[in-house]
């Protein structure tokens, strides 16, 4: 093969930033040995060879994908010959008994959904909207392939739980943090919190109380999602934002959680609940409904203008500075200064504040707050401007990080190389003027965020930091 002519490999690695030209010759060389016959048709398409070019110099995890399972990618492309996957309907119609070929399908699934999420940003030039909507539903999707998996396994073996009034009941699985807003990230956990609204016992065979049936229920969902197969896993499952947190049951009633809430429930939680969201499951309509209304909409919103939150807020402040120190976060685009946390937390506060008087403010996306704070004259038309700039460039950094190797990370790179495959992904002509940006855009951010943060702030003492309330800083995805 030449590739010295036009459109060649060589050259269209020649045309790389030099930092990435090196990883990017090595992956062509084990796609050609590995895919010999797949390599005149790619380079004879100098706009194919460009594009996979660059999917590969940003990211690692994509590098990898295509070479497990190139056949599929090259499909993708190919409109004669399609490339078909698996449906999610499909692999819940496999055998309940056959958990390794459900955890299989599963993980190629969310493995090639990435890639093609992935390709949309880096390629075709998709925007953050489409990418965080199509994450969030491929973590519905498996997330409801998995409860539907499980639910067929456990009742063949111990029938179906009932409510009081004999209805059956199902699981239901409240999305929380971004999944809950529908604004997730490339490489997130998912934050679950899972309830039922069953009493008594199971009527199958081998029967077994509601509570043993939707703790076992429940443990195989995680373990279909979470489980670290050669295959890579789903989603990480976080659910420590459940009643009393790890130490309380993996499961828990709706009458217990709002018991709960009333009785234990403290402003970080409340912070939580604001985008708390039932993921969508066959019979639960009704049941998703009542937690919505009678539980999760009262114990967030308060009937008055609550501005006590300022408080929470301020000690929320307070407590992550000591914390962005503790642990170095000054690179975090996430939790350190000027980061995606303080930008969600503007929004939230005032949600709080007016959320029980203004039915305006009882959204889940945040992009859609933010504007509702200038018509309600907390913001500048100017200074919501610079939020949402800075909250949809951070976002799509954040996204693009994390695909460099599948890795849930909001550190900036301190490796040259991934510097580089970060400002190749961003359309920055370099290192030095994406970080340029970077610290603009999280300097405006922490502008705003003070003046909310400390808006009537008075005596401002510090207390002593939670556990608890460090948890719901850093949860979210």
């Amino acid at each position: 093969m030449d590739v010295t002519e036009p459109g060649s490999i060589k050259q269209v690695i020649a045309e790389l930033p030099q930092l990435l030209r090196e990883p990017v010759a090595v992956w062509f060389e084990h796609w050609q040995n590995q895919y010999p016959d797949s390599v005149a048709p790619i380079i004879a398409d100098g706009k194919r060879l460009r594009q996979l070019a660059r999917l590969v110099a940003c990211s690692e995890f994509a590098g990898r994908q295509l070479l497990r399972d190139w056949d599929w990618f090259l499909g993708s492309f190919d409109v004669a010959n399609p490339a078909t996957d698996t449906p999610l309907g499909a692999i819940a119609q496999t055998s309940p008994a056959d958990t390794a070929a459900i955890m299989r399908e599963l993980r190629r699934y969310r493995n090639r959904s990435l890639v093609k999420i992935l390709w949309g940003q880096l390629i075709e030039k998709a925007d953050l909207d489409e990418a965080l909507r199509d994450l969030s539903t491929l973590a519905d999707e498996t997330i409801q392939t998995a409860v539907s998996c499980a639910t067929t396994n456990l009742q063949e073996r111990f029938g179906k739980p009932a409510t009081s009034n004999g209805e059956y009941a199902g699981l239901l699985v409240l999305a929380m943090g971004k999944l809950g807003g529908n604004e997730l990230n490339f490489s997130s956990d998912i934050d679950l919190v899972f309830l039922h609204q069953a009493s008594g016992d199971t009527d199958g065979p081998k029967s077994v109380s509601a509570n043993e049936y939707f703790l076992r229920l429940a443990r195989q969902v995680v373990s279909l999602l979470d489980e670290v197969t050669e295959d890579g896993f789903v989603f990480r499952v976080d659910t420590r934002l459940r009643p009393f947190g790890d130490s309380g049951p993996p499961v828990v009633s709706f009458n217990s959680l709002e018991s709960y809430l009333q009785q234990h429930g403290r402003s970080w939680e409340r912070y939580a609940y604001i985008k708390a969201r039932v993921i969508d499951m066959p019979g639960i309509s009704r049941a998703a409904t009542e937690l919505q209304d009678r539980i999760i909409r009262p114990f967030v919103f308060r009937k008055y203008l609550d501005y006590g939150v300022f408080e929470s807020l301020r000690y929320m402040k307070s407590m992550i500075e000591e914390e962005v120190k503790r642990r170095d976060l000054a690179n975090n685009i996430k939790l350190g200064p000027g980061g995606i946390r303080e930008i969600e937390f503007i929004g939230q506060s005032m949600q709080l504040v007016r959320g029980g008087a203004d039915l305006r403010f009882r959204q889940r996306e945040i992009q859609t707050v933010l504007p509702l704070l200038v018509r309600s004259r907390t913001l500048t038309h100017e200074a919501a401007t610079e939020l949402l700039d800075a909250y949809r460039f951070l976002r799509r950094l954040e996204n693009f990080l994390q695909a460099m190797r599948d890795k849930q990370t909001h550190d900036l790179p301190g490796d040259a190389r991934d510097c580089a495959r970060l400002a190749l992904a961003m359309g920055a002509a370099d290192w030095e003027t994406l970080h340029a940006d970077i610290e603009g855009h999280r300097a405006a951010v922490s502008r705003h965020f003070a003046a909310i943060a400390f808006r009537d702030n008075g005596d401002d003492e510090s207390r002593p930091a939670t556990e608890s309330l460090k948890m719901r800083w850093q949860a979210g995805g």
